[in-house]
């Protein structure tokens, strides 16, 4: 599978996945060749994050559907010109996607998903740990985003700060297929509010320590974006019971 078509089936997969909590409706479906053609523009429309190098003109930004203040900035990192190979990605990176926060390219609050041609090592991993953290230290020396609060207010949905100034890491075959679409994998949404938390773990008669764990650096965590307290709702199906929910907390 080329660099090309592997951009573009990020791209249907990265609209399926998001759409529960993000508009994805501005993201037209395209031919291989037309994304090809994005792919060798030399700049990106977002020229915030032009500086990413190749492919940057198939970043896409989309906006929350509750909350429309919040936005989502999704970068293809430092891919490669057609027909040539990658290059090592290294925790430099995370010092271009904290420079993002700090030069104030992007609103403090926003997230990111940067998708790389590379295996995600354990110590780049690690890196992007540690960068989620700064970020969410940083967070807490910041006044919050009036328009968020409102917007929050106004569609009496809320979110905590946790769930803000996000980077997610995937490697692009992570993206190519959409596991969740696997008919043998369950149905999996994730509950972020607090109350509706607290009416699950009242209902399942349990404490939140209790839970079945699922793993932050878990495939199904990264496309739910999943924080540490988020739960993640299965519907299992059974012979004897039919459907039935069983819950996950994230860790």
């Amino acid at each position: 599978m080329s660099i090309v078509e592997k951009v573009n089936k990020t791209r249907y997969t990265l609209k399926e996945v998001l759409s529960n909590e993000w508009n994805t409706t501005i993201m037209p479906d395209l031919s291989n060749t037309e994304v090809e053609k994005m792919y060798t523009l030399p700049s990106s429309k977002n020229k915030q994050i032009a500086q990413f190098g190749v492919a940057s003109a198939c970043n896409f930004t989309l906006q929350h559907r509750m909350i429309p203040s919040y936005k989502i900035h999704v970068i293809y990192y430092n891919f490669p010109e057609i027909g040539k190979s990658s290059s090592k990605i290294t925790k430099s990176s995370c010092d271009k996607i904290d420079a993002l926060y700090t030069n104030e390219l992007i609103s403090p609050h926003d997230s990111i998903i940067m998708i790389i041609n590379d295996y995600i090592s354990e110590s780049l991993q690690t890196s992007f740990d540690s960068l989620n953290v700064k970020l969410q230290n940083d967070l807490e020396t910041i006044e919050f985003d009036e328009n968020i609060i409102k917007e929050m207010q106004k569609n009496k949905f809320s979110l905590e700060k946790k769930h803000f100034r996000n980077v997610t890491i995937f490697n692009i075959n992570h993206l190519t297929n959409n596991i969740m679409e696997h008919r043998l994998v369950p149905s999996q949404t994730v509950i972020r509010n607090k109350e509706d938390i607290k009416e699950i773990l009242e209902e399942s008669n349990c404490s939140a320590k209790q839970l079945p764990i699922i793993l932050k650096h878990d495939i199904v965590s990264k496309y739910l974006r999943l924080s540490p307290g988020d739960i993640c709702k299965v519907i299992r199906k059974s012979v004897k019971t039919g459907e039935y929910n069983f819950y996950r907390i994230c860790h």
